[in-house]
């Protein structure tokens, strides 16, 4: 690690903070524990008013850059703020209730040496609750150019603590935008996105907090927050050829995605009303109906499709159909998934009966074995497929030995 008097050091990480006085030495801890040293540390203090500011005073001195902001101005605010004041090459974020691993550093820094047109690099992450039970671990997938599929969802995933950046990229992409109250880093890396290529360390070295006040969140500040990126960033995908437009279903799919979390807070009225909208932006748009109360999902659903394909005038055609055996075709297999026999096959009956005289055969073997019950059904399709197994290997390894009676006609390919 670099003094703060020192040379230059190759990463600045920025840790913004706010009355976290009692966790916040988990983070500092993590990124003091690096294999990689040549960093400096900037902490901003976004006005706490608890015992943040003496505590890493007398923890850390001289170790980290500590900067106090009089009162509070946003996470985006102080994240700006300790970008301003540090000097390093790279940029990294992290959280201040999230730790990094031993390694992040190393393995990040060696990527965007190896390849400088790197506009951003993110890495893995486990997500743990507030009591540091494991939750899950988040994979990265995206890279190259990936400006559209970052309009379709955060390709990070996880919090802004997996991202390191080039300084130099700012210059074209800009800072946090201050103005948004919860979308801020998705926001930036849209931006760093279109700047140029996305890469990533495929190893969770991020451990990040879900609070469990927080598993919900402000909908409506996340939803303000995305439509206003949207509105900022669809404008800019040209449509290709005869491809249907990316920027209806993109703008679609985020408010199924935010009708969702209305219904999860039992928000009706406003649930229907984002489908509503979504069908508005691209009609033939597909919505996932899945989890519990499964019937009750479905109900609420696709009245909302039949109150759409009614008023738009569209009430009639191959078109609606297509779209209602859609739609039960995925409720069939969820049904079935669920081990729901009875609202299985209803649902297949629905679904060839929209889609008549087209018929999803896909569906006709397991509807005939939903009789014999779900566990019945999978133990035949085990057993076929022990059975299919066993009939491949029979024909590579017969009991009498193939060549003893035929010559090898590969060998003179093969010589």
């Amino acid at each position: 690690m670099k003094n703060i008097s020192s040379q230059k050091p190759l990463v600045s990480v920025i840790i913004p903070t706010f009355n976290r006085g009692h966790i916040i030495a988990r983070s500092v801890d993590s990124v003091l524990a690096q294999t990689f040293t040549d960093y400096e540390i900037v902490v901003v203090d976004d006005g706490s008013t608890d015992n943040t500011g003496e505590f890493l005073k007398k923890h850390y001195g001289e170790r980290i850059q500590y900067i106090a902001q009089p009162v509070n101005m946003g996470l985006a605010n102080a994240r700006n703020r300790g970008i301003e004041a540090s000097r390093g090459t790279y940029i990294a974020i992290l959280d201040d209730d999230d730790l990094w691993f031993p390694e992040k550093l190393a393995l990040q820094v060696e990527l965007l040496e190896k390849e400088p047109e790197l506009s951003l690099v993110y890495c893995g992450s486990v997500k743990v609750n507030s009591r540091g039970e494991w939750i899950e671990e988040i994979r990265p997938s995206r890279r190259g150019q990936i400006f559209e599929a970052m309009l379709y969802q955060n390709c990070l995933l996880g919090p802004a603590s997996v991202a390191i950046f080039p300084r130099a990229v700012l210059r074209t992409s800009g800072m946090f935008d201050a103005g948004l109250s919860s979308c801020a880093d998705w926001d930036l890396w849209v931006r760093m996105a279109r700047c140029g290529k996305v890469d990533f360390v495929d190893r969770p070295l991020v451990q990040y907090v879900i609070h469990e006040s927080n598993m919900h969140g402000d909908i409506s500040g996340m939803a303000k927050d995305t439509f206003v990126i949207l509105d900022k960033y669809l404008p800019l995908l040209e449509q290709g050829g005869e491809s249907a437009d990316p920027r209806k279903s993109i703008y679609s799919n985020h408010l199924i995605h935010f009708a969702w979390q209305y219904y999860e807070q039992n928000d009706i009225p406003q649930f229907r009303k984002l489908l509503f909208q979504a069908l508005e932006r691209d009609p033939s748009n597909r919505f996932p109906i899945r989890g519990t109360a499964l019937r009750k999902r479905e109900t609420l659903a696709l009245e909302t499709l039949r109150e759409y394909w009614s008023i738009s005038g569209r009430g009639k055609g191959q078109a609606r159909g297509t779209v209602f055996s859609d739609h039960y075709r995925q409720l069939a297999w969820e049904y079935y998934r669920q081990d729901d026999m009875e609202n299985f096959r209803r649902c297949v009956i629905l679904a060839c009966r929209y889609s008549f005289p087209q018929m999803p055969l896909r569906l006709a073997v397991p509807f005939f074995k939903s009789f014999l019950g779900k566990g019945i059904a999978d133990s035949v399709h085990r057993a076929r497929k022990r059975l299919q197994h066993a009939g491949r290997k029979a024909v590579k390894q017969p009991a009498d030995s193939k060549s003893e009676t035929y010559p090898d006609i590969t060998q003179d390919i093969r010589t």
